[in-house]
């Protein structure tokens, strides 16, 4: 029996997808839901914090303070909603506090990487979607900076480790998929896409160019194509890999990684 087609794809399920195809039915498809873990967490508030530090505070009184204010309010917050209450680790005061000590220095890594004061930011958490041939392309951009120049720079966080260089570039394809949204959506073509690794204060630039934009365009298109097939076949294989021992879903694989399951997912790469 023919599967539901996803409505839409994003840099995050091209990933998936990717990297294995049971694990994007189990997550786009059937939507099973995933457990809260740190790493995930870590990275949500991290990005919460930036987000309003550039669309909230005007250049100049981007310090250390206002950002570390913000970070304050956005675990207050977080912590009266619950989302802190969902993890093992909340029963022990201790490690609460180093968690919220670890995501706190991810947020002022920032000011390693980047002079925020000189950042014009026109746009945080922005987005864009784009219909091509039927299929909906929808990407939300972490920072949408203005240059000196005039030209744009996409901007996207990472709370992970930084890729080798074998994973480099399926990193880079991401925000490559954000340029390419810049440009069917705003009609204006970044002059450059970057990759922001907050854990190791490293910035990871590339530069858009026609070619890869129309690169990026037939390789999503050609994913979509896959995607359709396998839902119309309700053939959607496991891939062991590495990856399979950080995988939320190992418990239920039928591959049976030899890698095996652990208590929480592993390091996003948000």
């Amino acid at each position: 029996m023919a599967l539901k087609l996803p409505s839409s794809l994003s840099p995050s399920k091209v990933n998936t997808f990717r990297e294995c195809g049971y694990s994007f039915k189990l997550s786009v498809i059937d939507k099973v839901p995933q457990p809260t873990n740190l790493w995930a967490l870590r990275g949500t508030l991290a990005h919460r914090t930036l987000d309003r530090l550039y669309f909230e505070v005007k250049k100049g009184d981007r310090d250390r303070g206002a950002a570390r204010e913000i970070f304050d309010e956005v675990w207050k917050k977080s912590l009266a909603q619950g989302e802190l209450c969902t993890l093992k680790e909340w029963s022990d005061e201790t490690k609460m506090e180093q968690f919220r000590q670890s995501t706190w220095e991810m947020v002022e890594k920032d000011f390693v990487v980047e002079d925020p004061n000189s950042i014009t930011a026109i746009a945080t958490e922005l987005l864009l979607e784009f219909e091509s041939n039927g299929l909906i392309l929808r990407g939300i951009i972490d920072r949408l900076d203005l240059n000196a120049d005039g030209s744009i720079t996409v901007t996207d966080y990472k709370t992970g480790r930084v890729p080798g260089t074998m994973q480099e570039r399926d990193k880079l394809g991401g925000v490559q998929f954000y340029a390419l949204l810049c440009e069917k959506v705003l009609g204006v073509s970044p002059a450059s896409v970057q990759l922001i690794y907050l854990k190791e204060s490293m910035a990871i630039i590339s530069r858009p160019t026609p070619q890869t934009l129309k690169a990026t365009q037939s390789q999503t298109q050609a994913i979509w194509r896959a995607v359709v097939h396998a839902c119309e076949n309700d053939n959607f294989r496991p891939r062991v890999s590495r990856l399979c021992g950080h995988c939320c879903y190992s418990s239920i694989c039928p591959a049976q990684p030899v890698l095996g399951s652990t208590d929480d997912c592993g390091p996003s790469q948000l």
